[in-house]
């Protein structure tokens, strides 16, 4: 077997060298098991040469689970430099793929409007190597979390406020070449803020980049073949004809913007669907969110 070296990397200047270099697919479970010793150390573990550090954060609280990993409240174990509460994003390291390219995406990017990524790391925790992706906490919870907490409608110059944040985070990861795929109101984190005149309280900050593709990479082709997102926020093209591009984000933005101003979910009147009816519904029907 090739010799393979794991270092962790917490620089996000650093990231692109050292850490793309890191394939899931070469690391496999079976190699981890068969290289560990039969009772690994807490503190480090050695493989090929490389080394497993435990993890620089304490998970203090499930915050919630998706399908590409879980999310806790973290906070640095170092006590010369606190950095503050984290959102810690973690996965196993041999189902974490899709979590590393996540934070590919996210490293990159850096807006007020978006939630940041402070780095990631190869960690040993217990008897398990896991792969954790170390994003700004935001302790206002969610648009929708907001929705519910209000009993349905928002104010409209507080939608406005709202609404304005996701346009400018949109914009901005646009412009990039990011198309998120996932926008709905449960990705839309809020974070207190101080700033004068601003009524809400809040800076609205685009979250969840589990979906997001780069137009132009191997990955995204020609836009066509990319069934993904959240079915009922997805925009007719996508959801018909598998079509990814900045306008998918924008319809979704929409649905939104209808579910904060009315209080009621997006396309609620139809229940839940199976998605060969979504398909019908949104995709292929001259219908539209009421």
């Amino acid at each position: 077997m090739a010799k393979i070296t794991l270092r962790v990397v917490r620089n996000p200047n650093l990231m692109k060298k050292k850490h793309t270099s890191i394939s899931v697919k070469e690391i496999t479970k079976a190699s981890f098991e068969t290289a560990l010793p039969k009772k690994p150390s807490a503190d480090n573990v050695t493989l090929d040469g490389g080394r497993i550090n435990s993890s620089s954060w304490v998970k203090l609280v499930l915050l919630g689970t998706g399908a590409y990993g879980s999310v806790y409240l973290g906070t640095s174990k170092s006590k010369t430099h606190h950095t503050g509460d984290r959102a810690i994003k973690t996965a196993e390291l041999s189902h974490a793929s899709s979590l590393m390219d996540e934070g590919r995406i996210m490293i990159r990017l850096q807006s007020p409007f978006v939630v940041r990524c402070y780095g990631d790391e190869i960690a040993r925790e217990g008897y398990s190597t896991q792969y954790n992706l170390i994003l700004e906490y935001c302790s206002g919870k969610t648009i929708a979390d907001l929705i519910e907490d209000n009993h349905g409608e928002l104010l409209e110059s507080e939608a406005k406020v709202f609404a304005r944040d996701v346009l400018s985070g949109l914009t901005y990861i646009h412009d990039r070449n990011i198309v998120h795929c996932d926008i709905k109101p449960d990705n839309l984190l809020l974070s207190p803020t101080a700033v004068r005149f601003r009524s809400t309280g809040y800076l609205t900050k685009i979250g969840d980049f589990g979906l997001a593709m780069e137009k132009g990479s191997l990955e995204y082709g020609n836009g066509y073949g990319h069934k993904r997102g959240t079915t009922r926020y997805m925009s007719p093209e996508l959801i018909g004809h598998g079509f990814v591009d900045f306008g998918a984000d924008v319809w979704a933005f929409g649905c939104t913007v209808l579910e904060m101003l009315s209080g009621a979910t997006v396309w609620g009147e139809y229940g839940d669907l199976a998605f060969d009816d979504w398909v019908n519904l949104i995709g292929h029907s001259d219908r539209m969110p009421h």
